[in-house]
């Protein structure tokens, strides 16, 4: 126990030594996953491409490479501020390898800045859960895609330090930042008229406080300063975008249509938008809701005694859970605000007086509350190492660098500019859009800029490419889409595939082991 403590002088009188510790694991972490040459979501290519275009013509407001949706004359680039990281990273190495350093780097940052955030608050044990972060199987999958993420929560956990310290211009900045970083802004009034909510009612609790008539005008004013800070922040954001005003109507789309109401019912729509059900979360993260329920246990115990803090993840933790249940793509906030919970609870608790310390003070494990991580870690490193294992495996078979290339090439090479191409699904435009800018698309990002577009003309195209419409497919085709050119993922799409084969309308002028390009006859 005595070699155990000098350790931990040793660290603590050099805490650079942990930031670079941890940095450096995450960073191997991170580079071991993404060392194939392939991309585990098809936006990634979409990410690339908008980045290319933003540095060589500048901010565009238009996409027609997604003529049937309302992107084609109201877009706005959501991810505007990653796109701007990204900028250096596609321009000195190439693309698609520069946009898997970029996501390597600023996943590694995410935990530095959690382990960071988390010695802000004072919590015990703070690099142990930073490094329990990168245990957790959804929550690094998440994290190591190639999309805006990473930097979306380094910038969520800035704003929330900001808001605990009052830190009213760092409040302003980062909220308008965050405002140009992603669409899901809304996010921040909830966070901070959550905060707010529990230190007013919370101290209005306190008697040694609020019976102060001074004491509670000076709460009142700082919230007041609390919520316009963050108010101006976002609105400074929205009216000094490069999109202002049609980013009003894109964010009900986004913000409200695509994430909050989700036409998972109605369309088929990414996987991502898909509940997460209940079983399949339970046993992709077994040790971190085993620390949850530790904590959970504690923070019960020992209520009273715990600060704003613990109550305010509390809560975030209860609500970003039911929005995982809801769409899987939550748990990358869930985890993260669930960690910080307990690092915080479970602090809280070892530091109040309470049978249950005295009794590990006696048996010499009272180390337990501090290294609960790290014990978690010890027990079920098997598990982890699946967990590894499964994650590594999901990223190789991605879609590799070279996906559609050769038919994207050949498209390029033997079609009008401009000219449009229908395709058999709406996640395959991102990587044909990253090869082949020469010509136009259909749907892409997601179906519901489609379904949004022609809610009928939608149907049609759902129809066509399952294969479903038989009859009047070349006069849908080329009069309702004014298409030129199909394009069939032939090990995807067999019976679109087919119905095109025996249609003497369409001649087909490409093939590979991929797909086959059909000409739509005049």
């Amino acid at each position: 126990m005595k070699q155990l403590n000098s350790i931990i002088r040793f660290f603590n009188q050099r805490e650079f030594l942990l930031y670079f510790i941890l940095f450096a694991l995450a960073l191997s972490l991170f580079t071991y996953l993404h060392l194939d040459p392939t991309f585990a979501d098809p936006d990634s290519f979409y990410h690339v491409k908008i980045t290319q275009i933003l540095r060589d013509e500048g901010i565009i407001t238009q996409l027609p490479w997604l003529s049937a949706t309302t992107l084609k004359y109201n877009f706005i680039d959501h991810h505007f501020l990653y796109h701007l990281v990204l900028i250096p990273f596609i321009s000195f190495f190439p693309p698609l390898i520069g946009l898997k350093i970029a996501t390597i780097i600023l996943a590694s940052l995410t935990i530095l800045v959690m382990f960071w955030f988390l010695k802000q608050l004072k919590v015990k044990g703070a690099f142990w859960y930073a490094l329990f972060l990168l245990t957790i199987n959804p929550f690094i999958f998440r994290l190591g895609l190639a999309k805006a993420q990473a930097l979306v929560l380094i910038m969520l956990f800035l704003i929330i330090y900001f808001l605990f310290h009052r830190r009213y211009l760092g409040l302003l900045l980062t909220s308008c930042l965050y405002v140009w970083l992603y669409a899901g802004w809304p996010l921040l009034f909830i966070i901070t008229g959550l905060y707010l909510a529990i230190s007013y009612f919370k101290n209005f609790l306190d008697p040694g406080i609020l019976f102060i008539k001074r004491a509670k005008t000076k709460i009142r004013k700082q919230n007041l300063i609390t919520l316009l800070s963050v108010t101006l922040g976002v609105l400074a954001g929205l009216f000094f975008s490069p999109y202002f005003a049609k980013n009003f109507y894109f964010y009900w789309q986004q913000s409200f249509k695509i994430a909050m109401v989700n036409y998972q019912s109605v369309i088929s729509v990414g996987a991502e938008w898909y509940p997460y059900p209940l079983p399949d979360l339970l046993l992709a993260a077994t040790p971190f809701f085993l620390l949850l329920l530790f904590a959970l246990t504690t923070f019960i115990y020992s209520a009273k005694k715990q600060s704003n803090n613990s109550w305010f993840f509390l809560i975030l933790t209860a609500l970003f859970f039911l929005l995982t249940l809801k769409s899987r793509r939550y748990v990358e906030y869930l985890i993260p605000i669930a960690v910080c919970f307990c690092a915080i609870a479970i602090t809280n608790f070892s530091s109040t007086k309470n049978p249950a310390k005295k009794y590990l003070a006696k048996l010499k494990i009272k180390q337990v509350f501090i290294f609960s991580p790290l014990i978690l870690f010890i027990i079920f490193s098997p598990i982890f190492y699946r967990d590894l294992t499964s994650i590594k495996k999901d990223y190789q078979s991605g879609f590799s660098f070279s996906k559609f290339s050769t038919p994207s090439a050949w498209l390029k090479e033997n079609s009008p500019k401009n000219s449009i191409v229908f395709h058999s699904d709406w996640d395959e435009s991102p990587i044909l859009f990253y090869h082949n800018d020469h010509n136009y698309y259909l749907v892409g990002l997601d179906p519901t800029f489609m379904y949004e577009y022609d809610k009928d003309l939608h149907q049609r195209w759902v129809d066509i490419t399952l294969g479903n419409e038989v009859q009047e497919l070349h006069s849908t085709i080329k009069n309702l889409f004014n298409a030129d050119y199909v394009f069939v993922d032939i090990n995807q799409n067999a019976s679109f595939n087919r119905n095109l084969a025996n249609n003497f309308n369409f001649e087909q002028v490409f093939e590979n082991s991929e797909a086959k390009i059909y000409k739509v006859a005049d």
